[in-house]
C-alpha cells in the first residue's frame, strides 16, 4: 500500500517536535485537525502522547535525529510572546470547535463538590455563619474574568457547585478575559516600527482570518470580533499607506512620519554625545489623518489647471507641478498637513 504523504504544519520537523512544549504541540495538533477537516488527533493528553501522535500521523521517525545546525536563539521576550500566542491560538480553536458542537467548553477541570443541603427555618433554622473570602490560587486567576474572591462558609463545607446556567457564562467570561489579554498585548506596541512588524509577522492577519470577515468585505464574524475590529483595521490601514503610497519603501515611510527630537546633553564635556532618540508620529493619528489628506489632495486635483482641452484630468500637468510625490508628500507641500481634527470640521 502506498504511503500517504501529508503536508507538515509550518515549523514542524523532527528537531522541533522533539523540543516542543505542550502549547506548541497542541497548536500543531489543532492545525492538523483543521487541515484534515476532521478530528484525526486528540488535542488532550500528555506532552509525550501529543508528540507521539503527531510523529505517527506524519510518519516522522523520532529516533533519527537530524544533524544539528546553527539557529538564531530568540530573545526571552520573543520566546514568551510566541509561546503565549501559540497557546492562545490552540485555546481559541478548541473553544470554537466545542461551541460549534453545542457543548460547554471547560477551561478548568474542577474538583469542586456540592455541599450538603442547607438547613432551613422549617428544619431548625439556618446557621448564622461568618462569611470569609477564599482566594483562588494564582495559576487559576487567568481563567476567571471577574472577581478572584469567592465567599464560603467558615464551617469547612466544600464549595457548592454553581447554578446549572453558570458554567457556560463563566467559561465565556474566561475566554473574553483571555481575548482581552491578546488585545492588551497588541495595543502595548504603539511605535510605528512595532506596528509594521506586527502586520508583517502575520499575527494581525491571523486574528482577522480567525474572528473577522475578509479584509474590505462585510460578512459573518465571530462574536469576539468587535473586541478586535479597531485594532486590526487600523493596523491594516497603516500598512496600506506604506505599501500603496510609499511603495513599500520603509525608510522613506519612517522618515516621512518621524518627528524631531532634542539630543540629550552630555553630562560631562568629555562624554560621548548621545544620539537623538528615534520618534515617530502616533500611528493612530496617521490613520485618522488619512481621510483629511485624501480630501485636501482631491480638492487640489479638481482645479482647472490640471485639466486638458478635452476637459479630462491630465496626469502630465499634475506631474509637472508635483513630480513623483505621493499623496502624503503632496499634502505636506500644500502646507495643509495636520493630525488633529479642525474645530470647524463636521
Amino acid at each position: 500500500m502506498a504511503t500517504v504523504r501529508r503536508v507538515l504544519p509550518d515549523g514542524l520537523t523532527v528537531s522541533t517536535l522533539l523540543s516542543a512544549k505542550g502549547a506548541q504541540l497542541k497548536f500543531w495538533t489543532t492545525q492538523t485537525n483543521a487541515s484534515a477537516e476532521e478530528k484525526v488527533l486528540k488535542i488532550s493528553g500528555t506532552v509525550d502522547q501529543l508528540r507521539t501522535n503527531l510523529a505517527a500521523y506524519y510518519g516522522l521517525d523520532l529516533t533519527v535525529i537530524p544533524r544539528a545546525h546553527e539557529v538564531t536563539v530568540p530573545t526571552i521576550d520573543e520566546s514568551i510572546r510566541d509561546r503565549q500566542w501559540a497557546d492562545f491560538v490552540a485555546l481559541g480553536a478548541e473553544w470554537k470547535s466545542t461551541v460549534e458542537a453545542g457543548k460547554v467548553f471547560h477551561l478548568l477541570t474542577s474538583s469542586i463538590r456540592s455541599t450538603p443541603p442547607a438547613s432551613t427555618d422549617s428544619t431548625g433554622g439556618a446557621h448564622q455563619e461568618d462569611i470569609h473570602p477564599i482566594t483562588l490560587p494564582a495559576d487559576n486567576l487567568s481563567a476567571h474574568a471577574h472577581d478572584s474572591n469567592i465567599t464560603s462558609a467558615s464551617t469547612g463545607h466544600d464549595l457548592h457547585s454553581p447554578d446549572t446556567n453558570t458554567p457556560a457564562s463563566l467559561h465565556e467570561a474566561a475566554l473574553l478575559h483571555n481575548l482581552s489579554q491578546v488585545v492588551e498585548g497588541l495595543e502595548r506596541c504603539e511605535g510605528l516600527r512595532d506596528i509594521v512588524e506586527q502586520v508583517e509577522s502575520g499575527k494581525v492577519a491571523e486574528i482577522r482570518a480567525r474572528y473577522g470577515p475578509a479584509e474590505g468585505r462585510r460578512g459573518t464574524a465571530d462574536a469576539a470580533w468587535p473586541r478586535f475590529r479597531n485594532i486590526v483595521s487600523k493596523r491594516e490601514r497603516l500598512y496600506r499607506i506604506l505599501k500603496e503610497e510609499f511603495s513599500g519603501d520603509k525608510e522613506r515611510f519612517f522618515s516621512f512620519f518621524s518627528v524631531s527630537s532634542v539630543t540629550k546633553k552630555r553630562k560631562r564635556p568629555q562624554d560621548e554625545p548621545v544620539a537623538p532618540e528615534e520618534r515617530f508620529r502616533s500611528f493612530r493619528k496617521i490613520v485618522e489623518a488619512a481621510p483629511w489628506c485624501e480630501a485636501d489632495v482631491l480638492a487640489e486635483r479638481q482645479k482647472e489647471q490640471y485639466y486638458g482641452a478635452d476637459g479630462e484630468f491630465c496626469r502630465t500637468l499634475w506631474d509637472e507641478r508635483w513630480g513623483a510625490m505621493n499623496l502624503w508628500e503632496v499634502w505636506r507641500s500644500m502646507e495643509k498637513e495636520h493630525y488633529e481634527k479642525k474645530k470647524d470640521s463636521i
